[in-house]
């Protein structure tokens, strides 16, 4: 019961970034929203800040597991991987607003710094990832592959802070596809 009460907590708090400002989310309305007691609330976490780390921990794992199966397809080339992950990033947010607010760090004021620092840390690895499947094409970039990777992942947290801005209302896959030809046409040599 422990687990699915945490599990409850969890979807009841990604719930709530979606629907409200995430500065008028506390535990009590957290609590009244999983349909338990704030003390219960405590009991399978120990503070707020622990709920939104977890919460982040698992989109954090949920996006670099399906990083992970791009990146080992031997059947794909790596422009093809980069817009796959690219596509995947934008698309699961789109899904999943509550992981939107968090990963544009909008919901962590400064007691969840410990949340905006694994934030920075994703964005540094998904970074990282990008760059490592842009190396072998080095040839075929108008840019180095850090650079290329710098630009991708700084359009993928403005895309996610203008989906956050517009309330949810203008979603990315409307325009994913165009914003793919302009990064792709900077960047690839074709």
């Amino acid at each position: 019961m422990s687990k699915e009460r945490k599990q409850i907590i969890l979807q009841s708090l990604a719930k709530l970034l979606e629907e409200r400002d995430a500065t008028k989310i506390t535990t009590a309305v957290l609590a009244a929203e999983s349909g338990i007691t704030e003390a219960a609330l405590y009991r399978h976490f120990p503070s707020k800040r622990s709920i939104f780390l977890e919460l982040f921990t698992f989109c954090d794992e949920t996006i670099f597991q399906k990083v992970g199966e791009i990146k080992k397809d031997s059947e794909i080339e790596p422009e093809e991987k980069v817009r796959l992950i690219f596509f995947f990033y934008a698309i699961f947010l789109e899904k999943n607003k509550g992981f939107a607010r968090i990963l544009s760090r909008e919901a962590l004021g400064p007691s969840e710094q410990n949340v905006i620092d694994s934030v920075n840390q994703f964005y540094e690895r998904l970074e990282l990832s990008i760059k490592q499947l842009l190396a072998p094409k080095k040839s075929s970039l108008m840019l180095t592959s850090g650079q290329s990777a710098h630009l991708i992942t700084s359009i993928m947290e403005g895309m996610i802070s203008r989906f956050i801005r517009n309330k949810f209302k203008e979603i990315p896959s409307n325009y994913i596809e165009n914003y793919w030809t302009m990064i792709s046409s900077s960047i690839f040599k074709n």
